[in-house]
């Protein structure tokens, strides 16, 4: 009988060790990175709310041939005065065009708080916007300006008067404005 020698698979106490430490530090090193991106991907996505919610306004107004309000709201049912709208906002019909969602009528979308550290305001003058049942929404450009305490950074989503709705960057001066009232 011939004795054949059996080979040992398996990893020694030490390669196990230096592959486990070599892990840790790529982690280490990774870690940063991976929290950036998941912020920048919550910054987007909270500047994309905003312009897809004034899509959804506009679109609304035109399907259903009247007039839509899009307005800051706390408790989800009434507009606020103001150009904070970090709290929330409605999408909701105004056919009596008081600036108050009709009381006949469901609510098109209501939007929950912006996460904690990011502020929506909108440009002076314009804390509500009304899209009429042509698609626009009349009397100057709007302006929502979308803030980041963590990157101290933003964008601009604005809306011209015929309904049209576009992401910029923000202007410097709006966009200290919205971080200065991050707490």
């Amino acid at each position: 009988m011939a004795h054949h020698e059996r080979a040992v698979n398996g990893f020694t106490l030490t390669e196990l060790l230096v592959t486990l430490a070599i892990a840790g530090i790529l982690a280490m090193i990774g870690a940063p990175a991976m929290g950036g991106l998941l912020a920048r991907t919550r910054d987007a996505s909270t500047e994309a709310a905003v312009a897809n919610t004034l899509r959804h306004a506009r679109s609304a107004a035109i399907m259903r041939n009247t007039r839509v309000l899009v307005c800051p709201s706390r408790d989800g049912r009434q507009c606020n005065p103001g150009d904070d709208w970090q709290h929330g906002w409605l999408i909701a019909l105004d056919s009596d065009h008081d600036g108050q969602p009709d009381t006949n009528a469901p609510l098109i979308a209501a939007q929950a708080p912006m996460p904690v550290g990011t502020r929506v305001i909108t440009s002076a003058g314009r804390g509500q916007l009304a899209f009429h049942p042509n698609g626009g929404a009349g009397g100057s450009n709007a302006s929502f300006t979308i803030c980041h305490a963590n990157a101290r950074a933003g964008k601009a989503v604005v809306v011209s008067n015929s309904g049209r709705v576009r992401l910029a960057s923000a202007d410097a001066a709006h966009l200290q404005t919205c971080l200065a009232g991050i707490p």
